[in-house]
């Protein structure tokens, strides 16, 4: 659909002081789906870089170097989070949020399922090993221009007292990618390693091309923004370089949406990355760590709409003080709980750091961080500070807290758990510099 029909059938059914609640539940629907999928493509990866890419891939180096390897493939998705982010965040404010929605699932669907098709080095010698780098690149643009995008299509058709709510109904989509990534992973690890590490790991990425055509359906039935469409209306044209607007009027907002973000997004994937490679190193099983990932997920698709909701009544900053809070208590346990190697202590780990604590920033981040901005910068704005963070505190987080580990010859993991206290510490701080926002006019 156009932006000209869209804004047709927008000026028919929808208003933002009045939004048409069947429209809005469909928005959210496509926005909370192809979050799900982009992150089920995106997570694989992760999952796969802990379990698979260093043997399969850099087999010619020890173990822990090998799987540093692919965790430097690893980042450079990250670091390409940031490019999505600008050049999605430009057009998305320039021509409408839908239309770079459907670029960005495409792009991400497309490059996930040659992931699964890619010859091991055996076959086509370091070229391998360059392609998985290359389509990782390509993951990260796409999921640069995805979470801003689906977060403004939410927030810009539901009515002001719910906006944490829906927001939080599409960074769902992140923990239901990670259940359906862990659990498809948690499976065909089941295999015997020969069997896994020859064609078994490849089955998840495979798959992607089938949530890809089911993902494209729904998210082009879907409306434009009302709230870009009448900024549209109102001044012919969207400001000609958001990102030029954004640097010179809203550059602190960007600042503290990047390092408020950095800190949860740093704890989240050491769940999904790191600790896994702690558990082999250990000795114990590594799929039960992808069960109680799945799991810990699972609670999550509840517990954050709850937190959102309450992000709503009360204010998005207490809720963010009080997960950060508590993800800086539980850090240490969390690991105390996973080096027993007991299946139902290292679940409890996951659930503690990985859920009770994450609902409560997760629930109100989305909304937080897209009422810092105004229409004309708000996809930009919000992909840029919400995916440089991730660059930061996702992105490199594995790579840094393997080689600290590394370190100390694995034998201590003193200097993860500091690292992760101290970026915690620095994101809560960020918040307590912050504005309240959840009573933020977001219409202008």
């Amino acid at each position: 659909m156009s932006t000209t029909a869209d804004a047709a059938l927008v000026s028919e059914h929808s208003d933002y002081s009045n939004p048409d609640h069947r429209e809005v539940r469909r928005v959210v629907f496509s926005g909370y789906l192809g979050c799900a999928i982009e992150f089920y493509d995106f997570l694989l990866y992760s999952t796969a870089s802990a379990l698979v890419f260093g043997p399969v891939f850099f087999g010619n180096l020890t173990p822990l170097m090998a799987t540093i390897a692919a965790y430097a493939t690893f980042a450079a998705g990250y670091v390409a989070r940031p490019l999505g982010g600008i050049i999605f965040g430009h057009f998305g404010d320039k021509l409408g949020r839908k239309r770079m929605l459907v670029m960005t699932m495409t792009m991400m669907g497309i490059a996930s399922t040659f992931v699964g098709l890619i010859p091991t080095p055996h076959s086509i010698g370091l070229l391998a090993p360059v392609l998985l780098l290359i389509l990782r690149i390509v993951q990260g643009i796409a999921v640069g221009g995805e979470y801003g995008g689906a977060l403004m299509m939410a927030v810009e058709h539901c009515d002001q007292k719910k906006r944490g709510f829906y927001a939080s109904l599409i960074a769902i989509g992140a923990p239901t990618g990670t259940v359906l990534a862990s659990l498809a992973f948690g499976t065909v690890r089941l295999l015997p390693d020969s069997q896994f590490l020859q064609w078994g790991w490849r089955v998840p990425f495979l798959l992607s091309a089938l949530l890809l055509v089911l993902g494209l359906y729904i998210r082009a039935r879907v409306s434009e923004s009302p709230l870009f469409l009448e900024a549209l209306k109102h001044e012919g044209e969207m400001s000609r370089f958001p990102l030029a607007q954004l640097l010179r009027y809203e550059w602190k907002a960007v600042i503290l949406a990047v390092i408020t973000a950095a800190g949860p997004l740093a704890v989240y994937i050491v769940g999904a990355t790191f600790t896994q490679t702690y558990i082999g190193h250990l000795g114990f099983d590594s799929s039960v760590a992808l069960f109680a990932l799945a799991i810990a997920n699972g609670v999550n698709l509840f517990w954050f709409p709850i937190c959102a909701h309450l992000s709503d009544k009360y204010g998005r900053r207490p809720l963010l003080l009080v997960g950060f809070a508590m993800s800086i208590l539980l850090v240490g346990p969390n690991f105390m709980l996973v080096s027993t190697g007991n299946p139902y202590l290292t679940m409890l780990a996951f659930w503690l750091l990985g859920s009770l604590a994450a609902g409560p920033i997760y629930g109100a981040l989305g909304a937080f961080l897209s009422e810092k901005f105004s229409t004309r910068t708000r996809y930009t704005g919000t992909s840029i500070g919400y995916q440089l963070g991730s660059t930061l505190g996702a992105g490199l987080t594995p790579l840094i807290v393997t080689s600290i580990f590394a370190s100390s010859g694995g034998t201590s993991i003193s200097g993860v758990i500091a690292f992760l206290i101290a970026f915690c510490t620095v994101s809560m701080l960020c918040v307590v510099m912050s504005k309240e926002t959840r009573e933020a006019d977001i219409s202008k």
